[in-house]
């Protein structure tokens, strides 16, 4: 199947073209990885069981394992590394979405055996070849205020490496108190859905993936 991303009504919002999630369609199978290796994609991962959202999920996702597909060329879980393959679809079956869950933790690197540098040019892989073979990237950023930081900070690096590549932004308007994303989705007209709190992310995954 196809990605597609339907318009139904436009609502214009400081510039951008924002829309609700029932006007936004995505197509399985979905991949799941962090971008900065922060707590907030265990937050994606935990509303995707909720909702019944079948999923394959590496937290440090490389782009051998993105283009395997479903199953991720039988990647396991080790020191540093966590794995779960819930997608239903055959093995190597090609993803048509990725979410990609932005927040930075040094620690979280580290635990991984990563730094800020390396952590970039492995989104930087994923976000090429997934430009490269129409893979939908969606940014989720739910972490608040609190996960936002100076220019250059390690979360601004990952929204940095992240934003002008997104197909569509899934942020919480607490992440989005500066405009951030509004202006990265305006930028490239691409569909930004602003919710109130990570809470919301349950009907928002099951309206745009059509659970």
């Amino acid at each position: 199947m196809k990605k597609a991303i339907l318009v139904m009504i436009i609502v214009s919002v400081v510039g951008a073209l924002a829309f609700s999630a029932t006007e936004v369609s995505l197509a399985l199978p979905v991949v799941i990885t962090s971008a900065g290796q922060s707590t907030e994609v265990e937050t994606v991962t935990y509303v995707a069981d909720e909702i019944g959202l079948k999923y394959d999920y590496c937290d440090i996702l490389s782009k051998d394992e993105l283009a395997a597909g479903v199953g991720l060329g039988g990647a396991a879980s080790a020191i540093g590394k966590h794995v779960t393959t819930l997608s239903p679809d055959p093995k190597g079956t090609k993803f048509q979405s990725m979410i990609l869950a932005l927040g930075a933790s040094l620690k979280g690197m580290g635990a991984s055996g990563l730094s800020v540098d390396s952590e970039v040019s492995r989104l930087k892989a994923l976000i090429d070849y997934a430009k490269a073979n129409e893979i939908a990237i969606i940014a989720v950023a739910i972490g608040g205020s609190v996960q936002r930081g100076l220019p250059g900070s390690p979360i601004e690096v990952m929204i940095d490496t992240v934003a002008p590549f997104a197909d569509i932004f899934i942020v919480t308007k607490d992440s989005n108190k500066d405009g951030r994303f509004t202006n990265a989705a305006s930028e490239r007209d691409v569909p930004i859905v602003e919710i109130d709190s990570a809470f919301d992310l349950l009907d928002t995954f099951a309206e745009v993936f059509g659970l």
